[in-house]
């Protein structure tokens, strides 16, 4: 076939030039570095994986960019000469030739990046403080992958529209690295790398705070479950927890244990009642990527058991049915967030201003002054607050129950609302990819040999 032939072609003698090579060298060299740099800072947890990762795709953008643009802006115009000779000889047609350019440029691109940013995403996912996930990973290298498809397709548009390889590459560069003001004024500064560049560490990053999941307690210890991995540094000092009994008195905590495995933090040389009820207050702790603990989280309560806990604990509730309380989706406004739940809740504690935490962004926490439920549409709407639309915004609800009497538990009590539209930029960078790829056809279609 002759798409199959002309992409192994155009394969091959892009691996001959040295422009390619070049490339490969170069970023051998910048990724060992950074990457070697993120290891020996990531066992001190002192930079977060997000950043690391954001620092090296970001060199995709502004740097290796500049070897994209040659290998597409050139892939035309440079051979001119051949070009004319095989479509007239019928060796080809003209869409099988310049479909194949596309292909093999965009599968080497694709390529090289899918090695390189896969390797750095491992790296930094394994070894640097980690507060990312695979879905936030994903769509950080989707995106960027998305942007260097679209360099691509303007490069080889460009090749098709000038028969002059310096021309072509200088129309790519001004449009890819001078035209950010132009996008901005039309609304769609997101089509620029700078603007991407800005949001890959939000993008990347965990918006999500580590709460916790459950505390137990027996005569002789407490134990704390997280829902993330906590930074060990940290979560093991024993100024960080305060236990309090109902009638005042205090137990000082004289060890803490962190199970990396269990993601709990286990508190020794405790002389605690059974049957006792104790509040537990955490402070200063934090997950390994940094992000502080749900101000939702910092009080507990536990009842302590013997040293065989029932199956029951004393004063447990029973257990109800239905499915647990748990938000689905936001919507922001300047001054108001109104939240879509899974189940009716409970008319009562809905419309309590204190069982909701708003944080804008994470970590400064807001006054909620106003809540109202609505059982029909089962919405929540939280008024009165002043929100920075340009930062994420984390919503958490505490000592909600549904109507039916199910406690709400920490996975679906927190949603965090990011203000980077991640459709933004795949609409933005794809739409435009496709339409330059057909305007390359359709160009070389019609122009002249």
């Amino acid at each position: 076939m002759a798409l199959s032939a002309l992409c192994k072609a155009d394969l091959n003698s892009l691996g001959r030039t040295w422009v390619f090579r070049g490339w490969l060298i170069a970023l051998a060299i910048s990724e060992l570095l950074t990457l070697s740099g993120a290891l020996a800072s990531g066992r001190s947890g002192a930079i977060p994986a997000s950043l690391v990762l954001s620092m090296s795709l970001q060199g995709f953008l502004f740097v290796w960019s500049t070897f994209v643009i040659f290998l597409s802006a050139g892939s035309v115009s440079a051979e001119s000469d051949m070009v004319t000779d095989g479509i007239l000889s019928r060796a080809c047609t003209r869409t099988q030739y310049i479909g194949a350019k596309l292909i093999s440029r965009m599968g080497t691109v694709l390529a090289v990046y899918a090695l390189f940013g896969g390797t750095s995403a491992l790296v930094c996912w394994r070894y640097a403080a980690n507060d990312m996930t695979p879905a936030t990973i994903l769509t950080g290298l989707g995106v960027v992958a998305l942007a260097l498809v679209l360099l691509v397709a303007l490069g080889v548009a460009f090749s098709v529209a000038s028969n002059n390889t310096v021309f072509a590459v200088i129309g790519v560069f001004l449009l890819w690295y001078v035209a950010s003001p132009i996008f901005a004024f039309l609304g769609a500064d997101y089509l620029a790398p700078a603007s991407l560049a800005r949001n890959l560490p939000l993008m990347l990053k965990d918006l999500n705070a580590p709460q916790v999941v459950q505390v137990t307690a027996d005569t002789k210890s407490m134990t704390v479950y997280f829902s993330k991995k906590m930074d060990s540094a940290v979560v093991e000092a024993p100024e960080c927890y305060a236990i309090e009994a109902a009638d005042g008195q205090t137990a000082s905590v004289a060890a803490v244990t962190y199970d990396a495995a269990a993601n709990s933090a286990i508190l020794g040389g405790l002389t605690l009642k059974e049957g006792a009820n104790l509040t537990l207050t955490l402070r200063g702790l934090r997950d390994k990527g940094g992000s502080p603990l749900s101000a939702a989280s910092e009080v507990s309560r536990v009842v302590v058991q013997g040293s065989e806990p029932s199956a029951k604990p004393a004063g447990a509730k029973p257990q109800r049915k239905g499915p647990a309380p748990a938000i689905l989706s936001c919507s922001l406004t300047d001054t108001s967030i109104r939240l879509e739940m899974n189940t009716e809740l409970d008319p009562d504690e809905a419309d309590i201003t204190a069982n909701y935490l708003v944080e804008s962004p994470p970590g400064k926490t807001l006054d909620v002054r106003q809540a109202i439920y609505r059982p029909r549409t089962r919405q929540v709407l939280l008024a009165g607050l002043a929100l920075d639309r340009e930062s994420p915004v984390r919503v958490t609800m505490t000592k909600v129950r549904s109507a039916t009497g199910v406690e709400m538990r920490p996975k679906g009590s927190t949603l965090t609302q990011a203000q980077v539209a991640v459709w933004r930029y795949l609409l933005g960078f794809g739409g435009p990819a496709v339409l330059a790829a057909l305007l390359a056809m359709a160009w070389f279609r019609r122009r002249d040999l």
